[in-house]
């Protein structure tokens, strides 16, 4: 097995974790039709990843193996409502592994590393939003330590 390095992201890793990103997008719209990306949004999306690296709220990790960039996981900072404790929390946003980087502990080092810039931010929990649809996430979320808390559902108009 290859060394892995988790480091920090930089602008200049941007084009390089974009088609990561492209690839997470299209996998989770064809796993659900309801999950459109937007014509653009690789551009949105690029000019976002750099502000996010950029902001002490932010941490933005990416893991290189041979040479390359084989994933990325982005984590913020977020605020409860004043009525919810604790004030502050960990949110992951996005995480992405090259296809063939797959079941070989990608995933888990990153989240670790980002486990750790949360403990220094000071938070005690980590929420993350992920698909009904995808077994596969569901499965990695779970053998990592997270569980269930809130559903998200969705409502036609």
């Amino acid at each position: 097995m290859s060394k892995i390095t988790v480091r920090r992201a930089t602008g200049v890793d941007v084009p390089d974790i974009l088609p990561l990103w492209k690839e997470m997008m299209a996998f989770h719209a064809a796993l659900d039709p309801r999950f459109r990306p937007a014509p653009g949004g690789d551009v949105h999306w690029s000019r976002a990843v750099e502000t996010w690296m950029q902001e002490e709220d932010n941490c933005v990790l990416v893991a290189e193996a041979e040479g390359r960039i084989v994933g990325y996981i982005v984590g913020m900072m977020r605020e409860n409502p004043p009525v919810l404790l604790p004030a502050r929390y960990g949110f992951v946003s996005d995480i992405c592994v090259a296809p063939e980087w797959r079941q070989q502990g990608v995933g888990r080092r990153m989240f670790a590393a980002l486990q750790e810039w949360f403990r220094q931010q000071g938070a005690d929990h980590i929420e993350l939003r992920v698909a009904h649809n995808n077994p596969t996430s569901q499965a990695f979320w779970r053998a990592v330590g997270c569980q269930d808390y809130m559903d998200h559902l969705w409502c036609e108009l």
